[in-house]
């Protein structure tokens, strides 16, 4: 593993624990970012980050002797993905939730920061939670054994069917 991997990865953690010392300590700070993204805290982004990066640390620690040179800039890139996958991922969970649902869902923004982080840290999870919510908003009310369609109401059924004369 290139030392300048773990470098890299080691100032990502200390930015990203700059940032929230910053933010939790100045007032200025908090009222110059937006508290929400849309139905989100603003939150989530920094936790799928951190939890990129953490997730990164564990490969560095794993892999370091059979290192692949060509994850190098999978490293390099990793809290920017993580960010956009937790921030992504805690609203297509957020859309889970409202499926089907009138009422307002409230957002727990501790549950959301978990989702958040999760979902930065496992990038497999993050797909498929998108390949779930895909199949539950793109193929709503599927069947799930083939068969005839059905006919208009009060039709005959087909011949050799049990009701047919």
């Amino acid at each position: 593993m290139p030392p300048r991997i773990f470098g890299c990865e080691l100032v990502y953690l200390l930015a990203l624990l700059g940032l929230f010392i910053a933010y939790a300590m100045s007032p200025t700070m908090r009222k110059a970012l937006p508290s929400e993204l849309g139905p989100l805290p603003v939150g989530v982004v920094w936790f799928g980050a951190t939890g990129a990066v953490i997730s990164a640390f564990g490969g560095i620690f794993y892999s370091n002797q059979k290192w692949k040179s060509s994850y190098n800039y999978w490293y390099y890139i990793r809290p920017l993905f993580g960010a956009v996958t937790g921030a992504v991922g805690a609203l297509l969970y957020w859309v889970t939730l409202r499926l089907g649902d009138t009422s307002p869902v409230t957002v727990n923004q501790p549950t959301f920061y978990a989702v958040s982080f999760v979902l930065g840290f496992a990038d497999r999870a993050f797909v498929e939670l998108l390949q779930n919510v895909t199949q539950m908003i793109i193929r709503p009310g599927q069947r799930s054994a083939p068969g005839p369609a059905p006919g208009p109401p009060g039709a005959p059924s087909a011949p050799g069917d049990a009701g047919s004369s």
